[in-house]
């Protein structure tokens, strides 16, 4: 179930936003973003730079500082250097701002949780802290380096989530599950507000795609899109899997777009080479977030393909909420947090099961009564957890602070 709307007095304030990530990359920061300087508050975003950035600018209405750092990702060494030149970085920029700024809150967004005591200073000033859980650090151990929640590193990651969560004033997560997880953990309900990340489709832009559909021969074709990261949790083999078993049964046509590491893309290649779906699985790259919606509008079905492990059970990928949004019948891989969330608005297949999901696809391509049917069930729920919601329950919990 979704959590409630809370509303609070919200005022303009300054807000010194802090992300180990890329903007504007990172879209749910992108989002948070524009909506706080649309509400006329101040924000400073303290980033990752990536190849090609300005190391100081203006976008969105906000002020971006890049650090001289960008992301790799490795092993428990790795990561660890990584999180800590970040800290220390991130901590003497966010000093420095905050001496000259006077930020009234301090922003903090995950990954890692401990990312949140970068804001020792203000804190002392008695400043307002909040800790933005994009995911659970836990699960992310879990599923990364293949460990029980009885192991060392686990029980670990819960303590600083934990001790994360006092530091900061107020939590804001992603869905009710995580939440959950959280609560379960220790945390204080009342102290957590679910923002979900659904698109913000102000950022939307319609794209004439009639030479794309022509060029790609695709009249009379079952058409499927995946644009996203590229990376094994989002497992896009299945989806290559099932269009080998389905080409000689309809006519059908993939579209792979995004990024992720060049090994992984080329294991998908050579997936589709070795399945002789070649000519059905298409490649391409990066899609930038305003054409997003017109690439996936020209397919028939939004299938959400992930791996079962401990942290995609409690993810709800921005994809679903933008395919539900163009009002797509969704098959969904059958995890915790997207189960409970689209329940009978959707058809569910077993995570990684290639035969399940062909099954899943005949089923709504051949039953146009069933695809009517899904097609609203779907859109209500997005109706229910769309941006412009979402960012009221951001404005409450700035609004909670300034009381």
């Amino acid at each position: 179930m979704l959590s409630g709307d809370n509303r609070g007095n919200d005022v303009g304030m300054k807000s010194c936003m802090v992300v180990y990530s890329y903007y504007p990359l990172d879209l749910r920061v992108r989002k948070e973003a524009r909506a706080l300087v649309a509400k006329g508050h101040t924000v400073d975003v303290i980033c990752l730079r990536d190849e090609g950035q300005s190391r100081e600018e203006v976008m969105d209405g906000a002020s971006i500082h890049r650090l001289s750092l960008s992301m790799r990702k490795g092993g428990y060494l790795t990561y660890g250097y990584q999180y800590i030149t970040f800290l220390l970085m991130s901590f003497a920029v966010l000093t420095k701002l905050f001496l000259k700024q006077n930020h009234d809150v301090i922003h903090v967004h995950s990954l890692p949780d401990f990312q949140v005591f970068i804001a020792l200073v203000p804190k002392l000033y008695g400043k307002k802290i909040i800790l933005d859980l994009h995911e659970a650090m836990p699960e992310i151990f879990a599923a990364r380096f293949g460990v029980g929640q009885d192991s060392w590193q686990f029980r670990l990651a819960a303590l600083l989530e934990t001790i994360s969560s006092w530091f900061a004033d107020r939590i804001i997560t992603v869905n009710d599950t995580i939440k959950d997880r959280f609560v379960g953990r220790g945390m204080n309900p009342d102290t957590i507000s679910v923002v979900m990340n659904s698109p913000d489709e102000t950022l939307r832009i319609e794209k004439d795609m009639s030479s794309f559909f022509a060029e790609n021969d695709l009249e009379g074709k079952l058409v499927l899109m995946y644009i996203g990261g590229l990376n094994p949790e989002r497992n896009i083999e299945v989806l290559i899997q099932a269009t080998s078993i389905l080409k000689d049964k309809i006519p059908i046509r993939l579209f792979v777009f995004g990024f992720g590491k060049e090994e992984y893309v080329e294991e998908l290649r050579r997936l589709a080479s070795r399945l002789n779906v070649d000519q059905e699985v298409r490649f391409g790259g990066w899609v930038p977030q305003e054409d997003v919606f017109s690439y996936l509008d020209l397919s028939e079905i939004g299938i959400i393909s992930y791996v079962r492990n401990p942290l995609t059970d409690v993810a709800v990928p921005n994809k679903v909420f933008e395919f539900a949004a163009l009002g797509k019948p969704l098959i969904i891989a059958r995890l915790d947090a997207l189960e409970n969330l689209f329940r009978d608005s959707a058809l569910f297949y077993e995570p990684s099961n290639a035969k399940d999901l062909v099954n899943k696809i005949l089923q709504l391509y051949q039953d146009s009564e069933l695809m009517k049917a899904l097609s609203p069930k779907a859109h209500e729920v997005y109706e229910k957890c769309k941006w412009n919601r979402m960012k009221e329950r951001l404005y409450s919990t700035y609004g909670l602070l300034a009381e």
